[in-house]
């Protein structure tokens, strides 16, 4: 299976055309509810029914097909019906964040068969770096108990400026002379894709999250950052260089710390993990009161566990997210204006205080949005958790090779 999908399509000889209709065929059967007939293969190719013959003949001996059935005709012979078989293709799912990597082996259903987490690992951009990221995608492999035969390519979703035509990670990563996605592809004998983070997160939604439906939406990855995904005319928009959903970098900011952009004013800078982490020290030294213990000799907490004091009645911790909320709603309401989408989804870890967060998000919606957009657009809160982006890494894969559908 691997051989085949590793194969350069991109080459005109006469081995490669044969390999081009294959795939064709695999991605007819893979859209099919009820499998195909011969002379629809010889319409979609434009072959003659010899031919057609020989393709599925060669591909039911390499396994990749087979007859299911026989389809109902008022007259004459009736045509063997033939799908794909029964196996198993895979990706090797990758998600490189500041302080977290995953990796995770995922199936066409985007479902995961094996999932890997290092929450001690430190993004940095270096070699070293690196190699702990090889090493460790190398022991997930290995550990799942999934033929390497049976994946047939690599999705990563990384942190950072990502060129996804270019498959170059601009931010991090960037010394080796070539692409990331070329680096990978050397290193794992697989196609590699890659994108940002959120945008994968973004592409999950419009598959198997709550954006299926939407043609225009908004999808907001809140968490240590603030990331954005926009989906326009049903497609993940890249923009031109990588940059598109940028909306941490506009000035609807108050802080006056700089961004690590060098900037003042950013938004990122008073809505996410790391703000709220900055606020609540500030409040603590200011005298305010909290249930959370802190670490013996620390005076500082992870915003995890501010997150999860709110979720647990503390009243500081309330305050600030409601705070977050209000600041990123006036930010949407402007975006609202701009963009009018149906929908916006809050992602990352601030999800799970939805019922903290809905009520001062909209109010601040409604603070900068006009009244029409405000009022068609509807707020949801994802549902596919710590496993969105790693979703959408994979899918990355599958929509290359057209096994999935939109």
């Amino acid at each position: 299976m691997k051989a085949f999908f590793t194969s350069d399509f991109t080459k005109v000889n006469k081995e490669n055309r044969k390999n081009q209709q294959k795939l064709q065929i695999i991605r007819a059967m893979a859209q099919s509810t009820g499998g195909i007939i011969v002379p629809e293969i010889c319409k979609m190719l434009q072959i003659s029914p010899p031919t057609a013959l020989k393709l599925v003949r060669e591909m039911q001996e390499e396994g990749f097909i087979m007859a299911v059935g026989k389809k109902e005709t008022v007259n004459g012979r009736k045509p063997l019906i033939y799908s794909l078989r029964h196996i198993n293709l895979y990706a090797i799912s990758v998600e490189i964040l500041l302080k977290r990597i995953s990796v995770a082996i995922v199936d066409m259903q985007l479902d995961v068969k094996c999932y890997r987490q290092n929450s001690d690992f430190l993004l940095e951009n270096n070699q070293e770096c690196l190699n702990k990221v090889e090493e460790f995608i190398l022991n997930c492999l290995n550990e799942s108990g999934i033929r390497e035969d049976n994946i047939i390519g690599m999705g990563i979703g990384i942190t950072g400026r990502v060129s996804k035509d270019m498959g170059e990670s601009l931010t991090y990563f960037n010394f080796m002379g070539v692409p990331l996605q070329e680096y990978f592809s050397g290193k794992f004998d697989i196609p590699v894709f890659i994108n940002n983070d959120t945008r994968c997160f973004a592409q999950a939604e419009k598959i198997v999250g709550k954006a299926r439906d939407a043609n225009h939406a908004v999808v907001i990855n809140l968490s240590r950052g603030l990331g954005t995904g926009l989906i326009i005319d049903n497609k993940i928009m890249n923009g031109s260089n990588g940059f598109a959903g940028e909306m941490g970098h506009m000035k609807f900011g108050e802080r006056e710390k700089l961004c690590i952009c060098g900037e003042k004013g950013c938004l990122g800078n008073d809505v996410g993990g790391f703000a709220l982490e900055e606020m609540f020290s500030e409040r603590i030294a200011a005298g305010e009161r909290t249930t959370i213990n802190f670490p013996e000799g620390k005076m500082k907490v992870r915003y995890d566990a501010v997150l999860a004091a709110a979720l647990e009645g503390d009243d500081l911790s309330i305050r600030l997210i409601r705070e977050i909320g209000f600041k990123l709603g006036g930010a949407l309401g402007n975006i609202i204006n701009l963009l009018n989408p149906e929908l916006v989804i809050i992602a990352g870890k601030f999800s799970r205080t939805k019922d903290i967060l809905l009520k001062p998000l909209k109010e601040g919606i409604a603070s900068t949005g006009l009244k029409n957009p405000v009022k068609t657009c509807q707020i949801e809160f994802s549902e596919l958790g710590y496993l969105g982006g790693l979703k959408g890494a994979a899918a990355l894969v599958f929509e290359y090779f057209e096994l999935i559908k939109q």
